[in-house]
């Protein structure tokens, strides 16, 4: 059984700065160091991810060397499911599942060395309509071609990744565990944008009620079984234009919404606290770049009761303002967590942390 993770009080709520991966360079000591120590205390620092380790190293190689009883192997058109009769892990598999190991060893070492314990860690993977659309079969096609192949597969994932959740909690002793699912090719999968293995073709759409109970049943099983408070869903838009009829970020949005968890029974203090934060890329609200229909998502996410995740580089203070303009209850903003897309750095995690700190500094000042 998963061990109870604490839920916070009202009062503990504060914007959280969420970073460490996919991280910058080779250096997995000086990656684990920067993230433990920038990010440590109320923020939640994300296991690092070091793609260019090489092959296993990447995302879809780390995710899915975690499918349970399901070999892989690495092609030259990418990561495949062997071939039936293939008993055990090859090469490539073995040197993914090291990568996790090391990793969770290196953190729990870092820990011990500053003489500190984990409060809360993240870990970043796939989301499993990407995971679906990037793996091939032994035949040559995606994963995705196949309704039944998407089933095993996914069902495969959800075992592997709570068993690896486990791991990682008794390894890094870790209070708190959360899990990014990054999905960069959902609205991709959605509207059937992705190419065959000939290029003439794309594959065909996976249908949204199935997508729909993928995702449910992911958060339902990291919760009841894997003892998961804190997952974040970050659908993207990855290898899609707007001519592609592709669903946009609310639609991706509302799926997401209809694929939540029912939430816990309320706490002592009369709350409820839905686990799943949505992760959207934001900018500015006008002008060139801006992202209003985004903020759009985000402001109808926030008054629903719902966290979400601001995936930017614009400063507190525009925050701020961007969330007065749209008549959103500054209240709200405690509830926001803090990230940025590509790669982590020390000082990129120095800034989100200090942009966190910034940012619950402003919203106390309005809320008096």
């Amino acid at each position: 059984m998963p061990e109870p993770v604490a839920t916070e009080p009202p009062s503990a709520t504060s914007v959280r700065a969420l970073g460490g991966s996919p991280w910058s360079g080779t250096d997995a000591a000086e990656a684990h160091r920067a993230t433990h120590g920038e990010l440590e205390g109320q923020h939640w620092p994300v296991l690092p991810e070091l793609p260019d380790r090489g092959p296993g190293a990447d995302d879809v190689g780390r995710s899915a060397a975690l499918l349970h009883e399901l070999p892989v192997d690495l092609q030259p058109h990418g990561w495949r499911v062997s071939p039936p009769g293939v008993v055990g892990s090859g090469m490539d598999r073995r040197r993914a599942a090291s990568f996790w190991r090391e990793d969770a060893h290196r953190w729990a070492d870092t820990a011990g060395a500053e003489g500190v314990s984990t409060e809360r860690l993240a870990v970043r993977v796939r989301g499993p309509l990407s995971l679906l659309g990037a793996l091939w079969l032994p035949g040559g096609e995606r994963v995705l071609i196949d309704a039944g192949a998407r089933r095993d597969v996914a069902e495969s994932y959800r075992e592997g990744l709570i068993e690896a959740l486990g791991r990682l909690r008794e390894t890094t002793g870790a209070r708190r565990l959360g899990v990014v699912l990054d999905e960069p090719w959902a609205a991709a999968v959605l509207a059937g944008a992705l190419p065959t293995a000939s290029g003439y073709r794309t594959v065909r759409s996976m249908p949204r009620d199935e997508a729909r109970h993928v995702w449910r049943e992911l958060f339902t099983g990291l919760r009841a079984r894997g003892g998961i408070e804190d997952a974040w869903l970050a659908p993207g838009r990855a290898g899609v234009g707007s001519e592609d009829g592709a669903p946009d970020h609310a639609a991706l949005a509302a799926l997401a919404a209809e694929a939540l968890p029912d939430a816990p029974p309320p706490s002592e203090t009369g709350t409820t606290r839905q686990p799943v934060s949505l992760m959207l890329p934001v900018g500015a609200l006008e002008g060139p770049g801006s992202t209003p229909e985004e903020w759009g998502v985000v402001a109808g996410w926030a008054d629903a009761g719902r966290r979400v995740t601001l995936r930017t580089a614009e400063r507190p203070a525009t925050i701020v303002r961007t969330w007065d303009r749209m008549g959103m209850d500054p209240a709200l903003l405690r509830r926001v967590t803090l990230t940025v897309g590509g790669r982590h750095d020390a000082a990129v995690l120095r800034r989100l942390r200090t942009d966190a700190e910034e940012l619950n500094a402003r919203v106390g000042e309005l809320l008096g």
